[in-house]
Parts: structure tokens; sequence; C-alpha cells
């Protein structure tokens, strides 16, 4: 059965008030403004050798367009708006322009629907040649604005005028107005004597309020037009998509909403936009409401009398559906909507709603789904960052026809960008990862999509930090960040920040700490707002509270950590109670990320969190235990699944601790060729405090395996004693005063042996400065700990 016969009695429900023009005090004023305008040209075409300044005609014009589009304002925003010195405008055009809104205040309706029906004959008709095209811009406002006003009856002109007395009155006295003259105001249009004139401004008010015919749902000081809404809910969904932070607060937003659907309740994107703010706040039941209502109208409107419009808009509706339900997490019922979106997709052969059930599809249907969904089609494309799988709502009805060819560029370069993430967790080579992003970034470029771009950005440092390439994955968090992003909405110009963008600064963030640059990053977090970099800099405030023995600042930095990356926070804590010599703690705490890694399915991160775990138990057990096997059987454990899944920098660490162990067990040789091997590595891309730990133990590998006596056995404490300097110094940077001290406590030994002994000393009065300065008390685990 048609579904718009059963929802005849539904269409009668629409309220029509949204199709007509709603004219307001604003609208008066700005017929007004652009009255006066024209008769000054007029005027200057009489005028021999005389003509306005194109300044202030490109000025008008810019002004004009933005009161036409823009929602109502105030009398007070408009006078600000005219005089803060943003746009070149006549003194004289100012001060005719007051003297109508007076004139129309003091004299009454006439003088109301005088200055619509005038302007139109004096600017379009009478003068010769036209001031305005009849089909301009301006041409077509103002002549709405005529029909409109000639359709209202004689109650609803009195109302309209009332309803200006009130917009008047709340906007004076102003800075335009005092501007204007005394002899201005007192000679204004004094030979209409037929109009009453009421000197008192009180008057108009308490006339109106006698008059018990006053309309206050017709004509309200703020009310909305459909043209106004639309442009609004354009620019808004927009900013959302493109930079959140320059959209209106989700507050406002939201009660700017209510005022449109009051004021045009058969606008249905209006109800989308609520959508998406609601998905901003996180706000499930509005969200769904929103969503609801939104399909509601737009499915039974009068456009959709046409059967395919109408199961475009069904299948649409459960794919944003299943959109919704898989950002919130509900990814059960996130896959029986997917499951009907791909339905009614290839029943309409819709290839769009098609690639995009199959990617939402992918994210709430876990690994293996994603793996069956990309194997059977691998240009399956990655949904926006903003959670509208459907184009934004002013552009609902520009879906890729299935006529159209289906080899949709963005379909194929965001499926690249999803395809890259899933192998690259899954261990595929990084080589042919690089080469599936390549493929998606030259699409990008070709096309100019700069959200795909950043994606691309983002996604290729994100893999670069994964095998452990921190510059690389510098670099591309620069070219993110130094990326021109800027585009036009409405009158400003707006920056894209975007999901990628957090990514981006997070990742030069934690670039800048990796390496102890601790000023800069600190001023790159303070410059970068956003909640990842705050993520980052609690993160490398526990690392340096740890580094320095400082357990009750490490504690606190590691439970604000846990409010936005668990098991992140969860490896500090075990590594602080590791250092604090609780091994019992620190067990307890590296079984529960291991326990969570072997039985999620779906986590980005996992395989690294539990090599970085594997390793930090090796430490606890290299340190709390004299069984030496088992410390060997776990680092191998951790090597392996590094090299598996090409994490070359955890593969470089667990190769230096499985150096530490062996020369703790005695084999010093076995230790300095493993130590030589992950040293490039680690000096390549590790952080300050990994490089010196590293290098610290490279020296006493060296110092271990050196000749027992001679001159080769000095050259090679000379060289040791040298390379403790890097040691220092990158310890120092990181706050690193334990590690600090056991580096100044082997020099001095180094110096020692070699006989020099005034550097001997000189290290020791440094150790002791040290200490002094540092209530930190060595432990002895720095014996065996690398």
């Amino acid at each position: 059965m048609d579904v718009g016969n059963e929802n005849s009695d539904f269409l009668k429900l629409i309220n029509v008030k949204g199709n007509i023009e709603n004219i307001t005090p604003h609208k008066i004023a700005v017929v007004a403004f652009i009255r006066e305008y024209g008769l000054l040209k007029i005027e200057a075409n009489k005028m021999i050798d005389c003509t306005v300044a194109p300044k202030y005609r490109k000025d008008f014009c810019m002004l004009a367009l933005k009161l036409i589009q823009c929602p109502d304002m105030e009398f007070k925003e408009l006078e600000a708006l005219l005089t803060d010195g943003r746009y070149n405008l006549l003194s004289v055009h100012l001060q005719n322009f007051c003297v109508r809104l007076q004139n129309i205040y003091v004299n009454g309706v006439s003088a109301l629907t005088d200055c619509v029906t005038s302007t139109i004959d004096k600017l379009m008709i009478e003068s010769n040649p036209c001031i305005m095209a009849r089909y301009s811009v301006l041409g077509l406002y103002l002549r709405r604005i005529l029909l409109h006003l000639d359709r209202l009856t004689f109650v609803q002109v009195v109302s309209l005028y009332k309803s200006f007395c009130l917009y008047y009155q709340r906007g004076r006295p102003g800075q335009m107005i005092r501007s204007l003259s005394k002899e201005k105001l007192n000679n204004l249009d004094s030979q209409n004597n037929t109009s009453p004139i009421i000197p008192d401004e009180s008057k108009p008010l308490e006339l109106s309020m006698k008059m018990n015919i006053v309309d206050r749902d017709n004509f309200d000081e703020g009310q909305w037009s459909r043209k106004q809404a639309e442009l609004f809910t354009a620019q808004q969904a927009n900013l959302l998509q493109i930079n959140e932070k320059k959209a209106m607060p989700p507050r406002q937003l939201q009660k700017t909403i209510i005022q449109i659907i009051n004021d045009i309740p058969a606008y249905p994107d209006i109800h989308f936009l609520s959508f998406l703010n609601c998905i901003r706040t996180k706000e499930f039941s509005g969200a769904q409401d929103s969503l609801y209502n939104y399909f509601d109208r737009t499915i039974f409107n009068s456009s959709a009398s046409n059967s395919c419009d109408r199961t475009k808009n069904f299948r649409y509706a459960a794919l944003n559906r299943a959109a919704m339900h898989t950002h919130f997490g509900h990814k059960s019922v996130a896959m029986e909507a997917v499951r009907e979106a791909l339905a009614r997709a290839q029943e309409a052969v819709d290839y769009s709603c098609l690639m995009g059930a199959a990617a939402w599809g992918a994210l709430a249907g876990g690994r293996a789904r994603r793996a069956a969904l990309l194997n059977r089609s691998p240009r399956v494309p990655a949904p926006p960052a903003a959670i509208a799988a459907a184009p934004a709502p002013t552009a609902h009805n520009t879906h890729t026809s299935p006529s159209t060819t289906p080899s949709c560029p963005r379909h194929t370069a965001a499926a690249a960008q999803l395809l890259a993430q899933h192998i690259a967790v899954n261990g595929a080579k990084p080589s042919y990862i690089f080469q599936v992003i390549m493929r998606g970034d030259s699409i990008n470029y070709l096309h100019s999509m700069t959200d795909l771009t950043m994606a691309g950005l983002a996604n290729t440092a994100a893999l670069w930090a994964l095998y452990g390439k921190t510059e690389m994955a510098s670099v591309a968090c620069q070219l993110l960040l130094d990326l021109n992003t800027k585009c036009t909405v409405g009158s400003a110009s707006v920056w894209h920040w975007t999901e990628a963008s957090a990514t981006g600064a997070a990742g030069a963030v934690a670039c800048a700490a990796w390496r102890g640059a601790g000023p800069l990053a600190a001023a790159l977090a303070s410059h970068l707002r956003c909640p990842r970099t705050r993520a980052v800099a609690t993160r490398y405030h526990a690392s340096l509270a740890l580094f320095a023995g400082k357990w009750e600042e490490a504690e606190q930095s590691i439970r604000q950590l846990a409010s936005s990356d668990r098991w992140e926070s969860q490896l500090l804590k075990a590594e602080m109670y590791y250092l604090k010599g609780d091994a019992t703690e620190a067990l307890e705490s590296l079984c529960d990320v291991l326990d969570f890694c072997k039985t999620e399915d779906d986590s980005l991160h996992f395989v690294s969190l539990r090599v970085k775990a594997l390793i930090l138990m090796s430490q606890v057990q290299n340190s709390f235990s004299n069984i030496q096997s088992t410390n060997i059987m776990i680092l191998n454990e951790a090597l392996w699944l590094a090299k598996l899944y090409h994490l070359h920098y955890l593969a470089a660490t667990a190769e230096m601790h499985l150096a530490n162990v062996q020369l703790n067990m005695g084999c010093a040789k076995n230790a300095l060729t493993l130590a030589r091997k992950a040293l490039p590595v680690i000096m390549a891309d590790g952080s300050a405090y990994d490089m010196a730990r590293a290098m610290l133990l490279y020296t006493k590998c060296r110092i271990a395996t050196a000749p027992p006596c001679g001159e080769a056995r000095l050259q090679v404490l000379q060289s040791c004693c040298e390379a403790l300097e890097f040691v220092k110094k990158n310890f120092s940077k990181v706050g690193a005063h334990v590690r600090l001290l056991q580096t100044w406590y082997l020099q001095a030994q180094l110096h020692h042996d070699m006989g020099n002994h005034a550097a001997r000393n000189q290290s020791a009065w440094m150790y002791r400065q040290l200490e002094l300065q540092n209530s930190v008390e060595p432990s002895n685990m720095l014996i065996v700990m690398y």
C-alpha cells in the first residue's frame, strides 16, 4: 500500500506558516536602509559630476546582503553594526535612515506601509534609469516584502506597527540617534498633517495596548524566515564539521534551534542540525529524537510524494541510525540498522548508501567483520569526522545517482584510509600500507578534498609513530598543522579543525616531549588547546614525576590520564609501583593490561600495549627475582610480537632489555653485540630518556668487555667517560635524578681506574651536590635496571 495514501492526513498537519514570509520590524528597517541609499543615488545622478564613491557602494552592497541573510537582530545590534566602523557608510545616509525610522514610529501605520510601497515606486518604476533592477538580490527582496505585506489584514498590519514600536524603543537612545542634529529631527515630514503626532515615546505602546488586536504569534521581534533558517542551518552544520570551536556553543545553538522550530515547524533540516548538536554533546536521547523528527518530516512532506524519494529517505534514515548507534557504542543495534541500510541500498542499487553502510558495519562489527567487508569490497569508504553518514541536510537530495559512475573519488580515497588502518593493526608490511595511503592521498590532492587530506596526514603520522619512527611522525604532524585549510563560512574565514587536526597537534606535543624539550611541549600544548594535547601533556608530566621520584605528583597525573586513556594510565601506574619497589602491585596492574589485550578484539593499539606490558613485566621480574629464564622468555615473546607487527622501535627496546639481562648474567660479549645492534634505532628515534639509558647500557657493556689492562683499556675507559657526558645531558633534560646519580657514580669510578684523581674528585663532588639538592635515595634495583 502506498505510504503517501496512508499518511495523507499527516500532510495536513504541516503548518503552512513556514512557507509564508514573516514580516518583522527588522525587515522593515532593512527596507528603510535600502530606500534611503537608493534616494541618495537618485539625487547624485541628477547632479552634474556627482556620484557615490566606490568604497561606499561596495560596503553598502556587502552590508545589505548581510542584513538580508542574517537572522533578525535587535535595533541596538543594528545601530552597533552601522556605526562601529566595519563598513564605510555615508553620514547623510545614516541620518536619512534614522529620520525614516523616526517617521514610521511617530506617524503610524500609514508611514510604515508607505515606506515599503514608495520604495518600489521610486527605485524601480519612477526613476529613469532604474536605480535597482527588479531581478537583482535587493529587487527580489523588496518585491517579496511588498507582496507579503499586501497579503496582511489590517489587524495584522497594526500588530506589525506595534511590534515595530517595541523594536524601535528598545534601541533608543543609541549612538546613531545621538549623532543626528536637532534640526533634522524637528523637521521630519512636517507636511504630512493628517497623521497623528505622538511626542511621547510611550504613547504608541499605550495605544497598542488599548487596541485588542495584537497578534504576538504572527509578529515577533526575532522571528525567523525560511531563507534565514536555511542559511543558518547550512553555516552551523558546516562549522560543526570543519571547526566545532567556531560554531555556536551547544546550549546557545540548541536555544536558537528551538526558536526556529517554533517559527518554522515545517522546516525539517533544523532537526538534523539538532541531531548534530546532540551528537556533539554526547546526548543520546536528544540525538535519537532529532534524527527521527528529521526523517519523519522529510519522508512525509509534499516533496516526498515520489516513491523513489521515499525509499531513498528510508535507506538514509537507517544509515544515519547506524552511524548514531556506532558513535555511542551500541554495536548490536548499529548492526541491525546496517543490515537494513544494506538491504535497501542493494534493492535500489544505491552505491553511495551501500558503501556508507558497509563502512559503518565494519566499524560496528569488530575486527572479523571489518576484515570480511574489506576483503569483499576493498573500496569501502570510511565515515566522515562528523557523525552524519549522509551528506549535510541542505544537500540531502544531491546524493550520487545510481546512473552515475560508481567509482566515486571520495569513496576510493576514504576506503584507502580505512584499509590502511585495518591492515596496519593486523601486521601487514609497512611498504604496502604506505602505498595504500599514497593512493588515497593522490586522489585527495587531485580533487582538493581538505578533510580527507588532513585525515591522510594524521594516519601517516600515527603509522610512523606506531612503527617507532618519531622523526617521520613529527614531519607528518608539522605538515598537517602547516596545511592551508582556510575556507570561508558566511562572511568569516575559518580554519579546519577536526579530529585529524587534534591528532596532529597531539603528535607535535608528544614529539617535543619525547625529545625532552619541555618548554616547547608546554608552549605547543597551551597554543594547540584540545583534549588530546591535554592528555599528552598529562602523560608527560606523569613521566617527569616518575623520573624524579615524586610519587604523589605522579599518581595525581596518572589519575587524570585515566579519564582519557585508561590502559596507558594503567601502564604508568605499574611503572610507578615498580620504581617504588612494590612488585606485587606492579604485577597486578600489568596482568590487568595483558588480560585486556588477550580479550579485546577490536583495539587499534592492543599489540603495542601488550608489547610494552611484557617489557615492563620483564623489568619487574629482573629486579625482584633471581630466575632469569622467565625474564628471557617474556622478552623473547615481546620481541617476537614486535617483529611480527613491524614495531621496530619496540623491537629494539626489547633487544636492549635482553642485552641488560645478559649483562647481569655475565654474558658481556653477547650483551655488547645485541646492544650495538639495537643502539642505532634507539639513537635515531628514541626519547631523551631512552637514548640516555641505551648509551649507559652500551657503556657498561664496553666496560665489561674492555681489555684487563694496558693502553687499550685506558682508551676504552676514556671513550666511555666521554659517552657518559651525553648520558648525563639527556638524563638532566627529563629530570631523572636517580639515574643521573648513577651516571656520576659510574664516571667517578672510571676516572679512578684511569688514575685521573682530579676528575674523580670533581665527579664525586657533583654526585654529592646532586644528592643534597634532591632528597631521593638510589634504589638497589638500579644495578639490574635498564
